[in-house]
Formats: structure tokens, sequence, C-alpha cells
């Protein structure tokens, strides 16, 4: 079984098929290809991406619905490729997120999300051009606090994806995700 040593969780083991590949590496950084998705804990919707290519970067992730009721990526059929997806159902779209200093502001990149296919486990991370979502999303607290506090059933409609490993997993998109293909 793999290993791998981070900055922050010190060694962590893993199955290659925990490793989700993303081909062109995230926006502005194309050689940060291969990550873990990690679980922060039940008490939280937060799920930790952490690279493997570097040992000192990783940040939070969560579900669109927690910024916005409805949520649309237009997905470029390049990316669609990219990531060998085959059926729409695969997709699972997350959001890159930022928690601001003590905590007291959440804010989401809706304007650049992260799709991955949960089949492939591969992915990518594109900027959409339409301009309706913005790079600082700030959360829907009350959304993020009954996520935390109870199983909502925002909070339990997503599976993870079977993995072979305890620490890694990749939640699937909620309902109101909605992804075209242009």
């Amino acid at each position: 079984m793999p290993k791998f040593r981070t900055d922050q969780f010190g060694e962590l083991q893993y199955q290659d098929g925990d490793v989700i590949h993303l081909p062109d590496g995230l926006v502005g950084m194309p050689s940060l290809q291969n990550w873990l998705i990690m679980e922060m804990g039940d008490d939280t919707p937060l799920k930790w991406f952490q690279s493997l290519d570097r040992s000192d970067f990783g940040f939070p992730l969560t579900q669109p619905y927690l910024y916005l009721d409805e949520f649309e990526v237009k997905l470029p059929q390049s990316a669609r490729i990219r990531m060998r997806n085959q059926k729409d159902e695969d997709i699972a779209i997350l959001i890159i997120t930022t928690v601001h200093p003590g905590g007291t502001m959440v804010t989401g990149n809706l304007l650049a999300p992260l799709v991955i296919d949960t089949e492939t486990r591969r992915g990518v991370q594109f900027t959409q051009e339409d301009g309706k979502y913005s790079l600082r999303q700030e959360i829907n607290y009350l959304k993020f606090g009954l996520a935390v506090k109870s199983d909502s059933a925002d909070n339990t409609d997503s599976e993870g994806l079977a993995s072979s490993s305890e620490d890694p997993s990749l939640v699937e998109a909620e309902a109101t995700q909605t992804v075209e293909v242009s």
C-alpha cells in the first residue's frame, strides 16, 4: 500500500484506486495532478483535497448546495473527454472552499468548480465563462450549520465513492446540480 507524508497530516496510507487524477492539474497549477479526498470528520460537510504531488498543499472542498440552491456547470466536451466521462450520473461537482482566519467567513470558488468522474476518478477544474458565479461566493451559513448539526436530507443524500481505504472519499453531485455539455 503506497504511503505519502504530508506536512499537515503526517503519513497517509492509500491505495492506487483512491487517487483522483487531474490531467491538467488545477487552474494556475498544472503540475498538481494527483490528489486524495479525505474526510475531515463526521461533524463537518467539508472534505480535504490533499495533493500527492506537493506534501504541503491541500484545501477544503464542499458541495455546491451549501452555497446556492441551484448550480449549473457548462462542462466543455473537451473536459468530458479528459475525464473519460461516459455518463452524466458519474459526475461529481465540488467547490474549492476557503475558511477565512478565525472561521469568521467561509467562501467558495463557484467560478472554477472541480468536476470529477466518480468511475474513472479523473477530473478537471475549469473557469466558467458566463460570469454567472463568483470566485468568492459566501456559504449559506444556515445550510452549513444544519449539515454540521444533523443528518438533514441535503447531508445524507450523497454517497461515498467505493474506496478501498477508510480516509479518502468522494461525494456524488446533488440532484440540484445541472451539468450541461457545451
